[in-house]
């Protein structure tokens, strides 16, 4: 009797050779003599997926889930299929599931970033980054990823996408033609395409309209990088107050993004206020004890307090 690795063997052979409605032959005779074998029941969903039947491979990866969610190679096909599926609620809910596992390593999870982004939404790849990187705060790529804001597959967000398709533009130009689409159905509600159009309004000094945009982005749904750049733009307007206000919450959360904390220096020196700035770090330091940058930052505000304190 042919035993679990030679079955397995053969089906790998055939699987490069392409040959994947003769591997799923191989593999169907395999599980009559070992319904339970691990490799048998991921490669099945595998091969089912390559063959175009999604549906069959999805009912059979929802009844081995439990089993097999150990299994790197299995979680992967099956949120492939679900994404061939477009079953997007049911890939988030998974998606949560494998991170409240604590499976996989650095390269997986760079993966369900990426997927989390690209099939269900920017918030949901930003959820999954963050805790990506609590679990590999030394990871290169999700450090990179988390600089860049970009967390869509190949690294573009739809934000950047946007940005990549109008940069041969004029800014003015680039303006017009998205006030012009905002008002068609498919547009009026993309978040994305708003935000991007508040880029252009910051880079032609049309501040206010970039803040009206930003404020009703935030009423809306609450997110980070909107709020950092409602900051940033207020900043720009000179109203340090506001600034302040938005930018806070983000640099506690987030204080080794380097522009942001020379953004958040600049105000505090401006407003000439060493005590507010020394909260502020401290609040950072309390949830990211590692952000030891932070104390060159408190060692530069007292020079200038020093320096105020002798005018």
């Amino acid at each position: 009797m042919t035993n679990a690795r030679e079955y397995a063997d053969r089906i790998i052979e055939l699987e490069r050779k392409r040959d994947y409605r003769g591997a799923h032959e191989v593999l169907k005779e395999a599980l009559t003599i070992y319904p339970t074998h691990p490799f048998l029941l991921r490669t099945e969903v595998y091969l089912l997926l390559r063959l175009n039947k999604t549906k069959e491979a999805r009912t059979k990866a929802e009844g081995r889930v439990e089993m097999l969610k150990n299994d790197i190679f299995f979680l992967k096909t099956y949120l492939s299929v679900l994404r061939q599926e477009k079953a997007k609620e049911d890939m988030e809910r998974l998606l949560t599931a494998i991170l409240s596992w604590g499976v996989g390593d650095e390269d997986f999870h760079v993966f369900l970033v990426k997927t989390a982004s690209q099939c269900v939404g920017r918030e949901k790849g930003e959820e999954v980054l963050r805790q990506a990187l609590a679990r590999f705060p030394e990871s290169e790529p999700l450090k990179k990823i988390a600089a860049d804001g970009e967390t869509a597959e190949g690294g573009a967000s739809r934000f950047t996408l946007y940005r990549q398709k109008f940069a041969g533009k004029k800014t003015a130009e680039a303006v017009a033609e998205i006030e012009a689409i905002m008002v068609m159905p498919g547009y009026a509600g993309d978040y994305d395409l708003h935000l991007y159009l508040a880029d252009l309004y910051k880079k032609m000094e049309r501040y206010d309209q970039a803040v009206e945009i930003y404020t009703r982005l935030l009423a809306l749904r609450d997110h980070e990088f909107t709020r950092k750049m409602l900051g940033y733009t207020y900043y720009k307007m000179g109203d340090k107050e506001q600034a302040a206000a938005y930018l806070k919450s983000v640099f506690i959360k987030r204080p080794d993004d380097h522009f942001l904390a020379r953004t958040i220096f600049k105000i505090f020196e401006e407003k000439a206020d060493y005590m507010g700035l020394e909260q502020l770090v401290a609040e950072a330091l309390a949830l990211r004890p590692d952000a030891k940058h932070l104390y060159g930052l408190l060692k530069k505000a007292r020079r200038w307090q020093k320096d105020c304190a002798t005018l």
